[in-house]
Parts: structure tokens; C-alpha cells; sequence
């Protein structure tokens, strides 16, 4: 009991830290709200559906749609209650890690370096991002490292902490795969225990399986099928996102690698923890990282790697007097915890601004259709969180695929030559033209960005038919205001659905567009010379309009 009420005495400080950093960070990201209309649908009566009457798992976190909809069904806040619980999980991220720490024999000379490694964890700033951000990335990291000690342990327990992570995500099998190759690895015969917590995980799992077969018609969700797709750009993204994290929260990589040297000095318990840690690390680079930013995919492994940096600074204070080591040991977890918070300050504060500022556009502009439009319209857009949370009961085409099986099932050929730096390349043009949506709201606007959207403007149909309108809006961040534009039906489409127009000719438009923005009206004009050049007729008439406000800028009359 009383070195219970020690080791909680220690950790309160790491808990108010990091309830501290929650708090500074505090936002809920765009991609939570495709949950909540899921959810919002089913409490409306119309099932678990993103559009009424179009069965699409568009979701990737079954088990917490599910915890959501009960929390609907009590009449309780589901939103709030979604971040809470996010945050609470982060929480219990710390315990996992204290508790992980203690079951390594190799900290036990040094007990207080455990409590290092808590405190790294709870300076993440990413994990701080991600937990009350609405969505279940800390219960699914939750579940996975308490997946990983119950396995440690070789607790009968396992199998339940699995099937749960499999149903907040669908990564959840990873972790079985991966402790069944852990054992293999560590033991060097058949991983009886993990292969049978796998198996009753799997018989656990199996209504759920056969409602997703029977309701959806699919084992993957619909997600699955519009991001993924092996190529050279997919791995290098993977590597780019790996080596930040590695440079923000894996110290370079250094205690990793000094931990794998080590490996067979090392005990089982340490050496279960590398393993799960490098091919976890692997599988994420493979699949090319996460199209989220700030280490979302790595919020399962942050604990893990300060596990190994207290490591390596254990091997560097073997040597020392015992009446130093104190004094070193502070010092340095002063470095490292500086230096955990302070190497992707900007890069997670930047992303929080930027997101807190989309999720004001993006409602400004929901609100702003329907306070001018009381019918039933549609809208196709890529970024469909928040914008189709404020217009549920309207049919909200996906243009990346996320949540319409046809254009993740039946994208288009990808263009050749098309760069862009989104990594949902999936889009399906004719087929939005085919639909007709009323309003075609591109992310930035009306400057053509995602893949989906530079493809759409190849298009004469897209082109001629619709019109651009927008509303003023001045947010903290722009002192003279700014106007958000939406693309607009103006009349019933005609003729063939081909695509007529160059590549180039969206290239040099979304260049000149960027020129202008930018203020750099002589640079916008040689653009938009450029597109008009390469443009078959009829020249697109607001291409036209932005060279003559260009001209205009610079009293060129």
C-alpha cells in the first residue's frame, strides 16, 4: 500500500502535465464528425448508414461508433463524452507504461527510470492531440499496449483486450499477428499461447464479423478500398513519416537501434517489447503513414520508445558513482522531456491551428448553403467531416472515396503526370458528373488541390456548368476577411461527360491561383497565359475573370 502511494504520488505531476497539454491543444478533428453522422443517423432511426438508404462502412472505429451510439441512446452528450473518454484513455496510456516498465527486469537496479519513461509519454504532444480530438486513437493504443503486457504476462485475459482493439480498429488483427510473431520469434517454437488468444479473439469476434458481411456486404470497410494501393509514392510517404517521428519522439532512432544490438543481452519480456515495436514500425512505414498528421499511426508505440531512450540512458549511468547517478538521472530527464515537447512543438501546434481553422471554414460554409438553399440539395465534396455533420439528411458525395463504395471500388485511372501532395489519389469524375450534385465544394476553395478535384476540372461538364458563388467571412486570422467559395449547378448538364481539357491547363491554373494569393500578380498572369495557351475553347471563363483581377491588382487597366 505504501508503495502504492508512492508511485501515485510521482505520477500525478505526469498526469497534470499531461491533462495540461490537452487542454492547450483542445480541438476535435474533421475526420470525428464522418463518426458522429454515422451515429447521428442511427439515433435518427434511419440505421448505420452515412447516407440514407446507402449501406457504406465509411467508418473505421465499429466499436466506438457503437460506445457512441450508446451514449446517444442515454440522451448523454456524445461528442463531449467522445473527447472525455479519449482523454482518459491517454491517461491510461501512462499506467500501461508504468506498469510495462516494471515488468522489465532490466530496470530493476533503477527503479525511478520508469518514472522517465511516464513522463516522456505524458510530454507527447501528439498523444495530448489525438486524445481529445474525438476520435479512438487512445483506446485503440490503450488496447494494443495492454494487448502487448497481458501477452508479457501470459495472462488468460489476452483474447479480450484483442477482440476489443479489433472492433475500435480494424488494425487490431495486427496486434495478434504481431504478438503470434513475437512469441515465435522469442521462443523459437509454436507460439501456442498468443495463437490460441488469437483463435478465441477471432470466435469473440465472429458476430461481429458476420453483421459487417450481412450489413455491409464487406469484411474491409469501405476506407480500406479508397486508400490503399501499393507503389514507390506509398513507401516513400512511409518513410517520410516514419523518419519524423523518429525525429520529433525516436530520438533519431538511437535507443532503438542500441536496443536492438543488445537484443540477446537482453530478457524476454524487453525483447517481446523490440520486436512488437519494429514491426509495427515497419508495417506503418509499408503502408505509407497515415494521411492524419501528427503521428497518429504511432500513438500505440510512443510509450515504447521512451521505454527504450530511458534504456539507453541506463546503459550511460551504469558506470557512474551511485551518489551522482540521482543528480544525472534529473538532469538528464530535464533534457529529455525538454526535448520531447520542444522538437515537434510547431509541427503539432501548426497542424492544431490549421485543423481548428478548417473545421471554422467548413461549418461557415455548411451553414451558409443551407441558410441561402431550403431543398433537399447535394454536395460533392473531399473533406466531408464536419460540412456533412451540419447537413445531415443531405446526400454528401465523397469525391476521395472515404464513404461511396463506387469511387473506392471504381476509381478512375490514375492521370498521368497529375503531382499532388494528398495521399488519397482515388476519384471518379464521370461518375460525380453523372450525379449532378447541386454544390461542388473543393478544400481550398475553388483552387483545384486533391487529385479528385484536378480531374473534375478536365472536364467541359464540370467546367460549363457550374458556377462559382460565395460569402464573406472574416475569421480572427484574416484581417481584411475573405470570401469562401462554392461551386454551383446553373443549369441541367449537357452533352458527352469527356475529358477534353490538358493537364497543364489545371497545372498553370492552380499555379496562377497560388501566384495570386500570394501577391504576386505579374507571376499569376504568366499562369494563367499559360493555362489560356493550352486551353481548348471554350476558354474557361473564370480563368479569364482571375488574369483580368490580376491586371486590375496591378492598375493595369
Amino acid at each position: 500500500m505504501k508503495k502504492l502511494y508512492k508511485d501515485v504520488l510521482i505520477a500525478f505531476p505526469a498526469v497534470l502535465l499531461f491533462s495540461y497539454i490537452c487542454y492547450q491543444l483542445n480541438f476535435t478533428q474533421d475526420d470525428a464528425y464522418i463518426s458522429y453522422r454515422f451515429v447521428e443517423n442511427f439515433l435518427n432511426g434511419n440505421g448505420l448508414v452515412f447516407n440514407i438508404g446507402e449501406r457504406v462502412e465509411g467508418f473505421t472505429n465499429f466499436g466506438w461508433v457503437i460506445y457512441m451510439i450508446f451514449l446517444g441512446k442515454l440522451s448523454l452528450d456524445y461528442i463531449l463524452i467522445s473527447k472525455l473518454t479519449g482523454f482518459l484513455f491517454g491517461i491510461g496510456i501512462l499506467g500501461i507504461i508504468f506498469l510495462l516498465g516494471n515488468k522489465l527486469v532490466e530496470f530493476n537496479k533503477d527503479k525511478i527510470l520508469i518514472y522517465l519513461a511516464l513522463y516522456l509519454t505524458a510530454c507527447s504532444q501528439s498523444m495530448a492531440y489525438w486524445a481529445v480530438a474525438g476520435l479512438e486513437t487512445t483506446a485503440f493504443a490503450f488496447f494494443a499496449l495492454l494487448s502487448l503486457y497481458l501477452f508479457i504476462q501470459k495472462n488468460k485475459l489476452l483474447p479480450f483486450a484483442i477482440i476489443t482493439a479489433v472492433l475500435l480498429r480494424p488494425e487490431g488483427a495486427l496486434i495478434a499477428i504481431i504478438l503470434v510473431l513475437t512469441e515465435l520469434i522469442t521462443t523459437r517454437t509454436f507460439p501456442k499461447y498468443s495463437f490460441r488468444s488469437a483463435v478465441v479473439a477471432l470466435i469473440l469476434g465472429l458476430p461481429y464479423i458476420a453483421f459487417k458481411l450481412i450489413y455491409y456486404g464487406s469484411l474491409l470497410p469501405n476506407s480500406f478500398y479508397a486508400k490503399t494501393g501499393m507503389s514507390s509514392d506509398q513507401l516513400s510517404n512511409g518513410i517520410e513519416y516514419t523518419t519524423r517521428f523518429m525525429t520529433h519522439y525516436g530520438f533519431y532512432g538511437i535507443p532503438l537501434i542500441i536496443a536492438i544490438v543488445m537484443f540477446r543481452k537482453l530478457s524476454k519480456e524487453f525483447q517481446s517489447v523490440i520486436i512488437f515495436t519494429v514491426i509495427y514500425t515497419i508495417y506503418i512505414t509499408v503502408v505509407g503513414g497515415d494521411v492524419l498528421k501528427v503521428h497518429r499511426f504511432y500513438i500505440p508505440l510512443i510509450g515504447l520508445y521512451a521505454l527504450f531512450a530511458v534504456y539507453l540512458v541506463q546503459l550511460l549511468i551504469s558506470k557512474i558513482n551511485s551518489k551522482l547517478k540521482l543528480p544525472v538521472i534529473i538532469i538528464t530527464a530535464l533534457l529529455l522531456c525538454g526535448l520531447t515537447y520542444y522538437l515537434p512543438n510547431k509541427f503539432v501546434k501548426d497542424y492544431n491551428r490549421l485543423e481548428r481553422h478548417f473545421i471554422e471554414k467548413m461549418s461557415f460554409m455548411a451553414d451558409s448553403i443551407k441558410s441561402q438553399d431550403s431543398s433537399n440539395f447535394s454536395v460533392a465534396l473531399p473533406t466531408i467531416g464536419v460540412f456533412s455533420y451540419k447537413l445531415i439528411g443531405h446526400h454528401i458525395i465523397d469525391m476521395l472515396g472515404l464513404t461511396d463504395s463506387t469511387i473506392a471500388r471504381h476509381g478512375e485511372k490514375p492521370i498521368e503526370g497529375m503531382a499532388s501532395t494528398w495521399k488519397e489519389s482515388k476519384h471518379n469524375s464521370v461518375y460525380i458528373l453523372e450525379s449532378e450534385p447541386d454544390y461542388i465544394l473543393f478544400s481550398t476553395g475553388v483552387k483545384p488541390s486533391a487529385p479528385a478535384e484536378k480531374a473534375l476540372m478536365l472536364y467541359p461538364r464540370f467546367l460549363q456548368s457550374y458556377n462559382q458563388i460565395g460569402w464573406y467571412r472574416k475569421p480572427d486570422y484574416a484581417k481584411n476577411g475573405t470570401v469562401q467559395m462554392v461551386f454551383k449547378k446553373n443549369a441541367i448538364s449537357k452533352g458527352a461527360i469527356k475529358p477534353l481539357y490538358p493537364l497543364a491547363f489545371v497545372d498553370n491554373y492552380k499555379l496562377g491561383m497560388e501566384a495570386y494569393s500570394s501577391g504576386n500578380q505579374k507571376n499569376a498572369i504568366s499562369y494563367f497565359d499559360k493555362a489560356i495557351k493550352v486551353s481548348p475553347k471554350p476558354i474557361y471563363k473564370y480563368l479569364l475573370y482571375q488574369k483580368g483581377f490580376s491586371h486590375q491588382l496591378l492598375r493595369d487597366h
